[in-house]
């Protein structure tokens, strides 16, 4: 790279690749023990993709430029570092969540109460109504069971499965863990409304479609949130999700963590197999007892180490981590937000105000999958939308709006052409499909900011724009996550933690996998394992 190293200073304890979310609870928590802590991070402010900027072209716009909804942090974290007294201010949806039907004209609204969303199915079967309140108990006995792993080192598989003893256990265990998202849903629902609705939580940010193993894991993994005391409750945040990683900015500089924006690191340090600081692209020097990266695994061994210090199996193993993304993101800046034809009785706001899922259907959610597949972009594409400006309007000037668009699947790869020659027309294409669903968009006035799937991987460093550092699938997951046999947190480098997604318990705003590496180098420093 033709760096020029400089004279060496700056010594910590601690030294955090990456400034993400789970980069600064790491951080705060080492620093809350009494160590000496640095964050590089390479962007001009830390947040990784919890962050919160304005949209290029659209003054007064803010949008949450990455994550979108924060859910699946825990409780302890939240209470440990006082985020809701340092800046976090949640704020909830009621319904949930609006799910047109395929052709626009109905649609099914998921309420906060369990009587309201059971009436409101009963409109599309009453079979399904009464199955509902089982498969809610179902995924809830699945959630209590990942509720004791995901504070602690990574479990393993084994460990896991041997927690489901209750009676009909064995149908959670092949639902929400093993199986495909589809399979439940057909078991449980007749409606092609309720089997695309109970599937699209399955393929968040997944590379795999409804009907393939694993995607009930997924499922699990998005429904067991409780960061607003409510299980699977999802939250805008106000100021937009980068009030997020500002919240810890405060708390982690009030425990006097050094961060240093701007500053990208070019590789890590390695001596006598153990990790001893890093160097900058810039060529300063940062010497500390341990490094924690929150940068993905691929990145981190393969790229910030090199292999030439890692076992030859080890490397195998991480560069056969799947890490290939399905995801666009597309943020606007508009002058009005989505009517959808269902809601025009009822009321445009309920879709407005929670989340809107756009997958009617198994097969139509397959089909996407299997365009991209075969390389394309999905003609029909998955919708996550969230119009947070209806709800919060420190994001928007008088009178202008900001929403988004989470769609897949969209390969990274595209088999005929580019991103960059294409970009602008597969965005547009997944906005004429949108409003098909909301048809007041087509003459909208927008400003738009597309992440294509190498986007996200140049703005937030992550391979292969994956959201999560890697597939949230079960032989990603436990002591398989990043690769298999990890039950710790530190690989085959003494001193080397890996604390973001890519490590246990996994991705979305949570800082579980953060919380946990920073206690295990906590307990490690203790011990003098790096004196």
């Amino acid at each position: 790279m033709g760096y020029q190293v400089t004279v060496p200073s700056n010594s910590y304890d601690a030294l955090i690749v990456g400034g993400g979310h789970n980069g600064l609870v790491a951080a705060c928590y080492l620093a809350r023990a009494g160590y000496d802590v640095c964050i590089l991070e390479r962007y001009k402010d830390v947040g990784g993709a919890a962050f919160s900027e304005e949209i290029e072209g659209a003054p007064g716009h803010i949008a949450s430029t990455g994550s979108y909804v924060l859910s699946l942090a825990p409780q302890k974290v939240l209470k440990d570092l006082d985020l809701l007294n340092n800046g976090v201010e949640m704020i909830k949806r009621n319904p949930r969540a609006y799910a047109p039907t395929l052709d626009g004209q109905d649609g099914l609204l998921l309420w906060e109460s369990m009587e309201d969303t059971v009436k409101e199915i009963a409109r599309f079967s009453e079979k399904d109504a009464k199955a509902y309140p089982i498969y809610d108990a179902m995924i809830e006995r699945a959630c209590e069971i990942m509720d004791k792993f995901i504070l602690r080192n990574p479990p393993s598989f084994a460990e896991f499965a041997a927690e489901f003893t209750q009676p009909g256990d064995d149908h959670v265990l092949k639902f929400m863990v093993l199986g495909a998202v589809a399979d439940s849903a057909e078991y449980y629902f007749e409606s092609d409304i309720m089997q695309g609705a109970a599937s699209a939580l399955g393929l968040i940010g997944t590379f795999r479609g409804p009907r393939d193993a694993g995607t009930g894991y997924v499922k699990l993994y998005h429904a067991m949130g409780m960061a607003t005391g409510k299980r699977g409750q999802w939250a805008y945040l106000r100021g937009a999700m980068g009030s997020f990683t500002q919240a810890l900015k405060k708390v982690a500089q009030g425990l006097g963590v050094d961060i240093r924006p701007g500053t990208e690191v070019h590789h890590i340090c390695v001596e006598g197999e153990r990790a001893t600081g890093a160097v900058t692209t810039d060529g300063e020097e940062f010497h500390s007892r341990i490094v924690l990266s929150n940068a993905d695994p691929k990145r981190t061994y393969l790229k910030l180490v090199g292999t030439r210090y890692l076992p030859d199996e080890y490397a195998r193993d991480i560069a056969n981590i799947q890490i290939t993304s399905p995801v666009m993101k597309i943020n606007f800046a508009c002058d009005r937000l989505p009517e959808y034809p269902g809601l025009r009785e009822r009321g445009y706001e309920l879709g407005q105000t929670g989340g809107v899922t756009i997958g009617p259907s198994i097969e139509y959610l397959q089909r996407a999958y299997e365009d991209a597949r075969q390389g394309r972009p999905a003609d029909w594409p998955f919708f996550s939308i969230h119009a947070q400006s209806a709800v919060d309007r420190t994001l928007a000037p008088e009178g202008k709006q900001t929403f988004s668009i989470f769609t897949q699947f969209f390969p990274y790869e595209l088999a005929e052409g580019t991103w960059d020659e294409r970009r602008d027309e597969i965005a547009k294409n997944a906005l004429k499909r949108f409003a098909w669903f909301a048809p007041n968009m087509a003459d909208a006035e927008i400003t738009m900011q597309v992440l294509a799937p190498p986007d996200i991987e140049a703005r937030f460093g992550l391979t292969g724009g994956h959201i999560f550092q890697g597939e949230l699938v079960p032989e990603q997951a436990f002591d398989m996550r990043p690769v298999p046999g990890s039950r710790s947190y530190q690989g085959p480098i003494a001193g080397l933690f890996l604390c973001g997604s890519g490590a246990w318990p996994g991705g979305c705003v949570m800082g579980a996998p953060g919380h946990n590496a920073a206690h295990e180098a906590i307990d490690r420093l203790r011990a003098g394992e790096y004196a």
